[in-house]
This record gives structure tokens, C-alpha cells and sequence, in this order.
């Protein structure tokens, strides 16, 4: 039986920011100043920085290594979610805590192992649920992260493992990887062989995001036959969205009028937003106006189909819920077909499970790095498959090349809805590392059966 011999750290960057929307959708601030600005969201360091990376290796006990990449996701410290992630602390969390206990494990398999990452504490030892009263107050709640205490800003329902997500999500690729290494199969397969599914056998369509570049780069995704885009970008609330929501009606008409003209008639990908609560700041968070405004960009939008992330952003996943769900069934009522995609509150498992069963939207993105280990990740699309729930396996451009092809393998095995191009903002790197990662992994698979 292999077994994992060393683990071994070196720090690294990812191929994005950490951005503090918080600031950004306080006031507009000019790119260049954003490096310099100082945030409001509390583990930021400045309104932009460099997205720090920790890689890990499993060193096997015949010589072969396999990689892992720890990262957190762009806006950190939102919504429920961990604060960023600091490679230095990380680097000392991995070496005193999660190496003694892979150093000398057997690879019996992924699934088991990566819960074992998962309920480690900063100490070592299993996580402890936290007290009924600090889940209840914020402002008590502090929880140990990567060497100190880090005050997250809002509750979340449930016990939470005390090592960063960003540690357990690397850390889950190197054993994923390791694992497939060993039996000489592809994560992908790995996946499907351990949860019982179906070996992979066709590629998952694809999402590409443009940043803040919402022309040039949705032009780019239509020229590649992208099946949902541009994703854009809604940090400057005014200009991007507008205060009527009248810029956002113009971007629609423009990108249904561009995609006709390159992509041909026999090209219909789904327009994708993700507003990040905008369209809630700018109506208060009032369900008839919002609705309208929906009504007037599904129209904008035609002959395509209209999805909207996040459209609101409430102060706790409850509230989330329960307004999702308000706006989901005016839709219904109104026959009609613009559909709704969660992101913010939906950070872990237990918040997916409860999206999902709620019935409050028709798509969940799955941003992984937020959920830890890769194994929450099979765990969250199953369970929006079983809910009826679209299943979008997304993430953050502030991701490395690793992480985006081990996204790939979760993709291919769960048989997802969608899948996010990753990682980076300028939309060919990210579309080609994830379509041919898929493309390679699906030979492979073919020849192998």
C-alpha cells in the first residue's frame, strides 16, 4: 500500500485579486487607486491585493509527488464567508497541523481522508460545534484561523472546521491527485468510482466571466461558442448598472445584438449576470420594483435566456432565502423565464442543502473554494441534482491553473450543469485551460474503458 511519505509547502499567487467589494460598491473607485485605498471589510489589507497561494505536496513513498492549491476566493470576507487567506499563516497551519496527520497515512482512499482534513481543528484534533450563543452573536464569535483569531462578519448556521477553506480545499486536490496517481485512473474517475456514479462521458458547457472588460471580453466568449456569459462585473453601481438600472439594459441589448452577429443562428448560450445585490441597493431591496426591472432585461435579453446571480444580498442566509424565493415565485406568476442563481450565503454544504431543498432559486453556484474540501463539492451537486436545482460549479479568478483543472475532474465526474472557466479575468487562458483539460480527461477515460 502507497503511503504519503512528506508534505511539502511553498507559497505561491493566484491568477486574480482579493477585492473588497464592500468599498466598491460604497463609492467608485478608479482602478489605479485601488491598490492603495484602504478597505473596509475586515482582513484586507487594502481595497485590491494579490490573491496569496499556498501549494502542497504529497510526496509518495515511490518518489511521485502530487500537488494541491490553497486559495480563497476574490471577495473574502462577504457574506458569511472566511476572511482571506494568508499564505505565511497558512504555510504554518499545513506544516504543524496537517502534516502530522497525512505524513506516514496510508492512501486507502480520497473520500475518508479528506473528511479526516476536513474535522481538524487548529490544534489538531477534531472541531468542537461552537456554543448556541456564539452562533448567535457575531460579535462573540471569533474562530481560529490560520494561526490567530480572525473575526468573521456575519453568523453561519452550524459548527465549522477551524482551518481555513482555503487550506482544505488545496489540500483536498493533493489527495484527490494522489489517489488517482496510485490507482493510475484521472481524479475524475476517482470521484465517479467512490460515490458510485457513472464514469464521466461528455464534456460540462462552460461559463466565462469578463471582469470589468464586459465588451471585449464578451465578444471574446461569443467567438468561442461559450454556452453562458459574460458573467460581467458590478463593482461601481452607477455606471455598471446604473441607478434605474437602465446601464444594464443597454449592455443586454448590446451583447443579444453582438452574439446574433458572431455567433450565427445556430449559437443560443444563456446570458449570465452575476449583480453581486445590485439591483437590491438600487430599489431597497423591494420586491416589485426589482421584479420590473427583471422583467424589463429578460425582454432586453431576447432571443436568449436570462439568468441573474445574486440579484440581492441580504444580511443572513434566512433573509436570503426567504426574499429569493419571493422573487422566484413572482417570476412564476408572471410566467416569466428569467432564472435565479445563489452565490452569497450559499458558502457551504449545509447553506447549498438549504437553497436547494427551499426551492428558492433554480441554480446554485458551487464556489468551491468556500466550501472547503473537494469531496463538499461532490456532496453540494449531488445534492442540487436531487432538489432539481442547477448545479454550477463555480469559483474565483483569483484561482490558480491547478485548482481549475482539479475543477474540471469534480465537474466531469458530478456530471454538472456548468462549469467556470478558470482561473484569471482575460477569458482565452481560462476557456482553453478548462476545455482542454476536459478534452484530455474524456480520451483518456474513453481509452481506458
Amino acid at each position: 500500500m502507497t503511503t504519503i511519505e512528506r508534505v511539502l509547502v511553498a507559497p505561491g499567487s493566484g491568477a486574480g485579486y482579493y477585492e473588497d467589494l464592500a468599498a466598491l460598491q460604497a463609492e467608485h473607485i478608479p482602478l489605479p487607486q485601488r491598490f492603495k485605498a484602504p478597505p473596509v471589510t475586515p482582513g484586507f489589507r487594502a481595497v485590491r491585493e494579490i490573491a496569496e497561494v499556498v501549494s502542497v505536496g504529497l510526496v509518495l513513498d515511490d518518489g511521485r509527488v502530487a500537488w494541491g492549491d490553497c486559495v480563497a476566493v476574490s471577495y473574502s470576507g462577504k457574506a458569511g464567508r472566511w476572511p482571506v487567506f494568508r499564505a505565511a499563516e497558512g504555510l504554518t497551519t499545513i506544516r504543524d497541523v496537517v502534516a502530522p496527520l497525512l505524513e506516514g497515512r496510508e492512501l486507502t482512499g480520497f473520500r475518508a481522508l479528506a473528511a479526516q482534513v476536513e474535522a481538524l481543528g487548529e490544534g489538531g484534533t477534531e472541531t468542537p460545534p461552537p456554543a448556541e450563543e456564539e452562533v448567535q452573536d457575531p460579535s462573540r464569535r471569533k474562530f481560529l484561523t490560520l494561526g490567530g483569531r480572525l473575526l468573521r462578519d456575519q453568523a453561519t448556521p452550524g459548527p465549522e472546521p477551524k482551518l481555513h477553506t482555503a487550506i482544505r480545499y488545496g489540500v483536498s486536490q493533493a489527495l484527490l491527485g494522489a489517489v488517482a496517481l496510485v490507482r493510475n485512473l484521472t481524479p475524475a474517475e476517482v470521484i465517479a468510482e467512490e460515490w458510485g456514479l457513472p464514469q464521466p462521458q461528455a464534456p460540462v458547457p462552460l461559463h466565462a466571466q469578463s471582469g470589468s472588460e464586459r465588451y471585449y471580453n464578451a465578444e471574446k466568449m461569443v467567438v468561442r461558442r461559450i454556452a453562458s456569459l459574460p458573467h460581467a462585473l458590478v463593482d461601481d453601481v452607477e455606471d455598471q448598472l446604473g441607478t434605474d438600472g437602465s446601464e444594464m439594459t443597454r449592455y443586454i441589448r448590446w451583447l443579444s445584438k453582438r452574439i446574433a452577429e458572431l455567433g450565427g443562428p445556430d449559437y443560443g448560450p444563456t446570458i449570465h449576470l452575476d449583480l453581486h445585490g445590485a439591483l437590491g441597493k438600487i430599489y431597497d431591496a423591494r420586491p416589485g420594483p426589482m421584479l420590473g426591472q427583471l422583467y424589463a432585461w429578460e425582454m432586453a435579453a431576447q432571443p436568449y435566456p436570462l439568468r441573474i446571480e445574486s440579484p440581492v444580498v441580504l444580511e443572513s442566509r434566512a433573509a436570503q432565502i426567504e426574499m429569493l424565493q419571493t422573487l422566484r415565485e413572482y417570476v412564476r406568476l408572471r410566467h416569466m423565464k428569467v432564472q435565479l442563481v445563489a452565490d452569497e450565503w450559499a458558502n457551504t454544504l449545509d447553506d447549498i442543502r438549504a437553497f436547494a431543498d427551499a426551492g428558492a432559486v433554480d441554480m446554485v453556484q458551487i464556489k468551491m473554494p468556500d466550501l472547503g474540501g473537494l469531496h463538499n463539492t461532490v456532496e453540494a451537486a449531488l445534492a442540487c441534482q436531487a432538489a432539481g436545482v442547477g448545479a454550477f460549479l463555480g469559483g474565483s479568478y483569483a484561482e490558480t491553473d491547478l485548482s481549475a483543472r482539479m475543477s474540471v475532474h469534480v465537474a466531469l465526474a458530478v456530471g454538472a450543469d456548468l462549469l467556470m472557466a478558470k482561473p484569471g479575468m482575460g477569458v482565452d487562458e481560462a476557456v482553453s485551460l478548462t476545455q482542454n483539460e476536459m478534452a484530455r480527461t474524456l480520451a483518456l477515460i474513453r481509452h481506458s474503458a
